[in-house]
């Protein structure tokens, strides 16, 4: 009894092996059929194009001739430039309001809204094209922002986290820089309206006065500090008095080692006072301003790239290329019998 269930067992575990293997092989099959049909068609495509070259290359040199035409008499270049700012204080998100705004008067074609809000001529307004921004960014700093996530995540959180999908839903104001850029029909850049985009955000009064509060809260840290540096200076720099001196009152004698026990950490708040003062000067500066300007609108604008003198040439040669297939096309089915006996 059980040899003979031992022996179906066997013939049950062939026939499936037999039956993967014949599916492996119709898949090969089916692969290698495939891509004999591929390289077939491939070669009599290539057949085509040497047997019309004469019509694919006389389209070609139309295409070229068109695209230049165009190009020098009726094409009229963009023109683009950039500034980067860091936005302080929360002050982001207005930006980022601001500039949606200016590019809806810009496809309005407002002219005379884009007038006030960016203190530009009528002929200046009207050679806007487009407004955008965008953060700035890298890999490096998706990294680093990546990295600090992980850092105030728990541990079941931290084993939970992507980079990919946290590198693709990164918020915009989490960026410290953003760049703006304009671009016109002219390579002349109105200036002007850098300074204009800023005014519009730094004389908000929100802004404004929190800025000021921060700035002079900052000014009292840094007198407090400074302070406290010009005692520890007493204490560590000061010439001692002479061990003869008559001294008044109480007097503590220390030993040695506590003398220096307590010089050591004299010097070493010393030492941290003096670099909360670094920071306190490098945070004065790098908020004494609602927006930072990193890089400014250059006065002449670059010309961005045209490629019609590549693309009329492509589009004509593929459109002969599908005109001739459809004439081949016909020829074969006319040559077809059933379709020669057809009224």
């Amino acid at each position: 009894m059980n040899e003979k269930q031992n022996n179906h067992q066997e013939i049950d575990i062939l026939s499936l092996l037999s039956s993967i293997s014949k599916k492996i092989n119709s898949v090969f099959v089916l692969i290698l059929n495939l891509l004999i049909s591929g390289i077939n068609l491939f070669i009599r495509l290539l057949a085509i194009i040497r047997k019309n070259y004469l019509l694919l290359s006389a389209s070609v040199i139309i295409g070229s001739l068109m695209g230049y035409t165009y190009e020098k008499k009726f094409y009229k270049p963009t023109y683009t430039t950039s500034l980067t700012l860091s936005p302080n204080f929360g002050s982001t998100y207005q930006l980022y309001g601001d500039i949606d705004f200016y590019e809806t008067l810009i496809k309005e074609q407002n002219f005379e809204k884009l007038k006030i809000h960016l203190g530009i001529d009528s002929s200046e307004s009207k050679s806007l094209v487009g407004i955008s921004i965008r953060p700035y960014t890298n890999e490096l700093l998706k990294l680093k922002k990546f990295k600090d996530l992980l850092g105030t995540a728990d541990s079941i959180t931290a084993t939970k986290l992507n980079y990919e999908n946290y590198s693709e839903n990164i918020p915009f104001d989490s960026y410290s820089r953003h760049v703006i850029t304009l671009q016109l029909n002219t390579n002349k850049i109105p200036t002007q309206i850098e300074q204009k985009i800023i005014q519009n955000i730094g004389n908000n009064f929100y802004y404004k006065n929190k800025k000021e509060t921060y700035l002079e809260n900052l000014e009292i840290k840094k007198q407090y500090i400074i302070e406290s540096i010009e005692k520890l200076d007493t204490l560590l720099f000061a010439k001692k008095k002479n061990s003869d001196d008559e001294n008044l009152g109480t007097t503590i004698v220390l030993n040695d080692n506590q003398n220096e026990n307590i010089d050591l950490q004299l010097f070493d708040r010393y030492k941290s006072i003096r670099n909360e003062l670094v920071e306190i000067n490098f945070e004065l500066n790098d908020k004494k301003y609602v927006l930072n300007t990193i890089d400014s609108f250059k006065d002449i604008g670059n010309e961005q790239d045209s490629y019609l003198i590549m693309l009329i040439p492509l589009l004509l040669f593929l459109m002969m290329l599908f005109l001739i297939l459809l004439f081949e096309l016909n020829k074969k089915l006319y040559s077809l019998p059933y379709i020669k006996k057809l009224p």
